[in-house]
């Protein structure tokens, strides 16, 4: 059998593009060399573009009971809180800024609903032993459980398999090392007794012992702390070194708590040189790694996959030249290092040593909590929101008008009676929202066709639908209205992501915008 797409790796990140390839109707193929999930908990926290994205694959409402608003985020000393920031209850997407959550539950979701697509088939204790391609297709060699090996084609492929990617290391693609590498220890414990005065999260910037501390969902907490140089990450594993490291205020004792999971990691920096070699991607850890000090790892991965779904069933449909499929890394790729640098820049300082530069650090960051508190500024102080994209599948004249490549916010809408998020009601995949003017008035039979062909949809933002088809969405919280008048539009026209392709001053932009959008997609 010939796939569509073979996936290597079924990881989260594996799990979310099989999940979209299949609801796209695409053959897909998974391979995976465990036999069946880790069921241990690795990340734990999401952004809200994460959970936009279990918004949009319908597993949100099951995924929810298993996470834990964390309301401040802390870099305290001994203590002292030196500088807090207030997590946003609503952001960008719609959702908490960010919200902690226990892996093994939404990765269990994510399990049932890859498996729940009838085009999608996961083969789990199937190791992939080797990689061919051609100009038309990729095989791969498979060795089961047992030993039998077999040979399995598809047109493309998703390497997914981790920090030590096989699919990687097969084509030879090398990572750049950005240069953080420290070793750390991570507990993770499950709550046996609630310790009210524990903080929601918190890095500790503790020259003796940096380290973090945050409530993982709801009946969990993870700390990590630093391993010396020196010092055996083999015996820091071990109860009584745990226990130690854990005899603090922000610790905990084993009445209160028991241990779950208990590693040591290499928290490193690194880059893969290319994402794309011929009709083979890397995606995951497989094409980066980062420090977890902004909690973006997996939420990297979650974008990879996102952005790449969406590419491939454009591509496999004809409704892009292949070609296009490097938008992939143009987009993903500034994007992942911007955030890995960002990454590092606030391990760095959070894990500072020498004791003058701790003394400076100190002090700036009590002056900057001083002005928070003395001017009552609710500004996010200690706030990286993952850039937009300066290039790729982004309206390549702008259109006198700023917004190509921003994230599309997601605000509550009302129509037909019913209230909900943007995403639910007015739907999903590729879109014009307009404000002001009828975009099939100036839209051309042969765009109109084109945008059909596409299943885009064309909205109004304004005022309160005159009939049960009216077009007109109500903005209920003005979000949407408020980003028209910052960009100066009227007009959007939006990807099958969460992202701007482009704007324009009025709907008389629209056919302009089209004619970019077409030729992008076609050339």
């Amino acid at each position: 059998m010939t796939y569509d797409v073979l996936i290597v790796g079924y990881g989260p990140t594996g799990m979310l593009a099989a999940t979209l390839l299949g609801r796209a109707g695409h053959r897909v193929a998974v391979f995976e060399r465990h036999k069946s999930l880790y069921n241990l908990p690795r990340v734990g926290i999401v952004h809200d573009d994460v959970l936009r994205m279990f918004q949009e694959v319908g597993c949100i409402d099951r995924i929810w009971p298993s996470t834990y608003f964390l309301p401040v985020y802390e870099l305290a000393k001994n203590g002292r809180v030196l500088l807090s920031s207030e997590v946003a209850a609503n952001a960008t997407h719609g959702w908490p800024e960010y919200i902690s959550i226990y892996q093994p539950a939404f990765e269990a979701e994510l399990d049932v609903l890859a498996k729940a697509q009838p085009t999608v088939d996961v083969f789990q204790g199937h190791r992939v032993v080797a990689i061919d391609q051609n100009a038309e297709r990729v095989e791969i060699e498979v060795e089961e459980d047992g030993g039998a090996r077999r040979r399995v084609q598809g047109r493309y492929l998703i390497g997914a398999d981790g920090g030590n990617s096989f699919v990687r290391e097969t084509l030879g693609i090398p990572y750049e090392d950005l240069g953080f590498d420290q070793d750390w220890l991570v507990i993770d414990a499950k709550v046996k007794h609630e310790r009210p005065d524990m903080p929601a999260m918190r890095q500790l910037c503790e020259p003796e012992q940096p380290g973090v501390t945050l409530r993982m969902g709801p009946h969990h907490r993870r700390w990590s702390f630093m391993i010396f140089p020196g010092e055996s990450p083999e015996d820091a594993v071990k109860p009584e070194s745990v226990w130690r490291r854990l005899n603090r205020p922000e610790g905990g004792t084993p009445e209160e708590f028991e241990l779950v999971r208990v590693a040591s990691y290499k928290f490193q920096s690194r880059f893969a040189e290319r994402w794309r070699d011929g009709r083979i991607f890397l995606a995951g850890d497989s094409a980066h790694q980062m420090p977890p000090f902004l909690a973006q790892g997996l939420c990297s991965g979650f974008r990879d996959a996102h952005n790449l779904a969406w590419k491939l069933d454009l591509v496999l449909k004809g409704q892009a030249q292949p070609a296009f499929l490097d938008t992939y890394m143009a987009e993903r790729g500034p994007n992942a290092r911007a955030t890995i640098v960002e990454s590092m820049r606030v391990g760095l300082h959070v894990n500072e040593r020498d004791p003058e530069k701790v003394a400076r650090r100190d002090a700036e960051l009590m002056a900057l909590q001083a002005e928070k508190e003395r001017t009552k500024r609710q500004k996010q102080l200690i706030a990286f929101r993952v850039p937009g994209f300066e290039s790729g599948f982004v309206a390549h004249s702008r259109h006198d008008v700023h917004g190509a490549g921003d994230a599309l916010v997601q605000g509550r809408v009302r129509h037909n009676g019913k209230e909900d998020r943007f995403d639910d009601l007015a739907g999903r995949g590729f879109m014009i929202i307009a404000r002001d003017g009828d975009p099939a008035s100036v839209l051309s039979r042969n765009d109109l066709d084109f945008w059909q062909s596409l299943g885009g949809r064309t909205i109004r933002i304004g005022g309160t639908p005159a009939k049960e088809t009216d077009d007109a969405f109500v903005d209920v919280d003005g979000q949407y209205n408020r980003l028209m008048d910052e960009y100066g539009c009227n007009a959007i026209v939006k990807r099958p992501d969460y992202y701007i392709f482009g704007a324009c001053p009025t709907v008389a932009g629209l056919p302009a915008l089209m004619a970019d959008l077409r030729s992008q997609l076609q050339t």
